[in-house]
Order: structure tokens, then C-alpha cells, then sequence
């Protein structure tokens, strides 16, 4: 299958229907939901549609790192060439990214005089000006109507579409007649369209608002737990338990993280353990991934800022520091993390080391931990701790924790499994 071929039949053109026709240049849309429902993976898919239209795309986020985003890129490219055969795939890949420009924005609100340096930088890296500028953080809740007035004029300056990700309340939230969630729905008038994510019984829906300016009736997409990919809403597609795409990323130790590789080899999950020479604390070696001094450079840290951050003491030791190393790459180039622990008065998480947690809410992860003094999972839904019960369905998940693993957490790992992929193979 050809380019033209895989855009025609893009799940893409299903949200355009929904809404009426594609959002269009000079428009402003905005895909909305709490953390963790795929906003993300959302907004890459509509990148990566463009870019095979060969449009220049730029995706600017003050949420995540380049190479968070890059991953979600490889990702759902990866996913898309599997599903349609894609020719020359990896030649079509390279093509893509000299189309696109990454740009992480992290420490600040996005705001629209910052965009417009970004677009700016984007016609020098690009050639030209970007066709469709995606942008991630956005701070919806504290902008007011002149924001969005300069978000619209950034739209028309240059010439292109402009799609928001926004962080929402839940659907029990909403006040709005027409069902959009706060705190977008103070600006509804300025947007062209909007879109909302919603997470109910284990699926990730998708509903078109309002398209063109128009009140829609909210024709729904699914995302694919699996793959995070549109699709038509219907029956369970039957990739949805398809095992052999999920990995587990850890560090093989004792306690939580040898259970967590137990049950991916037992469910038949690829299993990649990521450790380095000398490491005595590693119990397991399946898909065993030894770091070289090089790529633990890679995810080095200040101890002291370790320390200050988690709100205790770790040694002065080279084996430690290596340890925090490593965790950075198990947790990079996940959509979700899961950990087993203990959640702390400041909100850190105590098992392990906690760093993989820390990082996870860093980088915008899909973060749940199981509290082993309160028996029950917990999502971190940006702001604060909320009482979950989660379903792995990101690709690449990291699961990690505490060595003392109690009978109620393995069985919480255990329950997390079931639910996620049914009977054992």
C-alpha cells in the first residue's frame, strides 16, 4: 500500500467526517480530556496524517521532552506501517521527518508570543511554513480571550492549522449545554472546533462537539488501547488483546520488579530488562539490555537533586548512581507506568527508588501505583492522586516498585494483568 492509499483510508478521515470536514487553515481546534486518555497520541496521529500529505508539521510541547515525543512518533508510524504494509517504509519515515520539526517548551505556559518564535524557527528548519502546528500544554485554565485571540492570529499568519491538546475535568465535570468540558469551555466562541477524550470501561473514547462553528451531535471514534490508534467505533477489535505488541520495560530486581517480568512472560509479553555491568541487585534476565557508559550518561542526574526531590538520603555510591541512570531509560520511552509502593504526604512515591515515578509525572506519563499501606491503586491525574483501577494498554509500559513486595501487591499486579489481557496464555 502506497502513501496516497493509507491517507485515503486513515481513521483521520472518520474525525473529519465527524466534525464536518477537516478543521482547515487559519482554524483553531482543540482535542480535550484528563490525563492519561491520548491526547498525545491524538495529536501525533494527525501529524503523521499531514506529514504523509507531505505537509510541514510542527509540534511544539511544554509537557514532554523531544525524545518522549519522537518515541510517540516511531511508535504509531511503526504501528501504522504493521497494520497497512506500508512500501518502503523506512525511506517514507525519513522523508517524514524532514517535514517535521520537534520543539520542547518545558518550564513555562505556552504562550502565544512563544508559538509564533517557534513557527518562526520552523520556517528557517523547514523551508517554508508549517502547514499544521500542534502544540501540547497550553494552559487553558488560566488564559483569557486575548490568548486566544493571538492563538487565532498565529493561525492566520501562517496560513495553517492549528490544533491544541487540553488538559480537561472529567465528564462529570461538565456544565456545559453542549457538553464541553472545563476549562475549555470558557473559550468555546474563539475555537473552530472541539474535540473531547473520554475514558470509560476500559476504552478510550472520542467525540466530535463542534466543527466549524458548528454544535455537533458527538459521533464517536475509539482509540485502540493497544496501539492507541483511531478507529471506527463498534465491536472490540480483535487486536485489542494482541499480546506479542505489548513490552514491560524494567530493571529485572528483586521484589516488584521480578513480578511484574513473571507475569509479562507468563501472559507471553516481550520483556525488555534494562541493567549494566556490576549490577548485583538483578534477578532477572529475560530481554536482558546492558547499558553501556555511554547511554547511562544518557539519563544522569544530580544525586543531590535525587535526594531533595524524593525527600530522602541516598549514598554516595557509583552502584546507586547507576541505578537512578538506568531507571531513566526504562521509564523514557513509556506511555504508562505502573509501581508498587507507597504513596508519601508530599506526593512522592516511596518503594524502589521512586525516581521512575518522578520522572513519569515529568515527562507526562500515564502514572498509577498501587499503595500497599492503603491496599489500592492510584492514578496522578496532573495535579493529584486519584483512587484508579488500571488497564495496561500503552505498548510499552514500565512496571517498577519496592522489594518488599507484600502478598496484596503481588496481587495487584496479578489483578492488573487479568483485567488487561484476560486468561493467562
Amino acid at each position: 500500500m502506497d502513501t496516497t492509499e493509507v491517507t485515503v483510508r486513515s481513521p483521520i478521515r472518520s474525525l473529519e467526517r465527524a466534525m464536518r470536514g477537516p478543521l482547515g487553515r487559519k482554524n483553531v481546534g482543540v482535542i480535550a480530556g484528563p490525563a492519561g486518555t491520548g491526547k498525545t497520541a491524538c495529536l501525533v496521529q494527525l501529524g503523521i496524517d499531514a506529514l504523509l500529505r507531505t505537509r510541514r508539521v510542527l509540534h511544539v510541547s511544554a509537557e514532554a521532552p523531544i525524545d518522549h515525543l519522537r518515541a510517540w512518533y516511531e511508535e504509531l508510524f511503526g504501528e501504522l506501517e504493521r497494520s497497512t504494509g506500508l512500501a518502503n517504509a523506512q525511506s517514507v519515515l525519513l522523508e517524514l521527518e524532514r517535514r517535521r520539526l520537534l520543539i520542547s517548551l518545558p518550564g513555562a505556559p505556552l504562550r502565544a508570543d512563544r508559538l509564533h518564535e517557534a513557527a518562526s524557527l520552523a520556517v528557517g528548519t523547514l523551508g517554508a511554513e508549517p502547514d499544521l502546528i500542534l502544540v501540547e500544554g497550553f494552559d487553558f485554565a488560566s488564559a483569557d480571550a486575548d490568548a486566544l485571540t493571538a492563538l487565532r492570529e498565529l493561525a492566520s499568519r501562517f496560513d495553517a492549522e492549528l490544533w491544541l491538546g487540553a488538559r480537561s475535568h472529567r465528564r462529570d465535570k461538565v456544565t456545559h449545554p453542549n457538553g464541553y468540558p472545563p476549562p475549555v469551555d470558557r473559550h468555546e466562541a474563539s475555537l473552530d472546533a472541539i474535540v473531547v477524550l473520554d475514558a470509560t470501561d476500559g476504552k478510550v473514547r472520542l467525540r466530535a462537539l463542534k466543527g466549524h462553528g458548528a454544535v455537533l451531535e458527538g459521533a464517536t471514534l475509539l482509540l485502540e488501547p493497544v496501539t492507541m490508534q483511531l478507529i471506527a467505533d463498534g465491536p472490540e477489535p480483535a487486536s485489542l488483546r494482541g499480546r506479542s505488541r505489548f513490552t514491560l520495560h524494567s530493571g529485572g530486581a528483586a521484589g516488584t520488579e521480578a513480578a511484574f517480568g513473571e507475569m509479562a512472560e507468563r501472559y507471553g509479553l516481550a520483556e525488555v530488562t534494562f541493567s549494566f555491568e556490576g549490577h548485583t541487585q538483578r534477578v532477572r534476565s529475560r530481554g536482558l539490555r546492558i547499558l553501556g557508559d555511554a547511554e547511562l550518561r544518557a539519563g544522569d542526574v544530580s544525586l543531590r537533586y535525587v535526594c531533595h526531590r524524593l525527600g530522602r538520603v541516598f549514598p554516595e555510591d557509583p552502584l546507586v548512581h547507576k541505578v537512578l541512570q538506568s531507571i531513566w531509560h526504562q521509564i523514557r520511552s513509556c506511555q504508562q507506568v505502573f509501581f508498587v509502593g507507597a504513596i508519601q504526604p508530599d506526593g512522592t512515591v516511596r518503594g524502589g527508588t521512586g525516581w521512575g515515578a518522578e520522572l513519569a509525572r515529568r515527562w507526562k506519563a500515564d502514572l498509577h501505583v498501587f499503595d500497599q499501606e492503603r491496599n489500592g491503586w492510584f492514578h496522578w491525574d496532573g495535579s493529584a492522586w486519584q483512587a484508579s483501577t488500571p488497564v495496561i494498554r500503552s505498548p510499552r509500559f514500565a512496571g517498577s516498585g519496592t522489594r518488599n513486595l507484600r502478598p496484596e501487591g503481588r496481587r495487584a499486579i496479578e489483578e492488573l494483568f487479568e483485567r488487561s489481557f484476560g486468561s493467562q496464555a
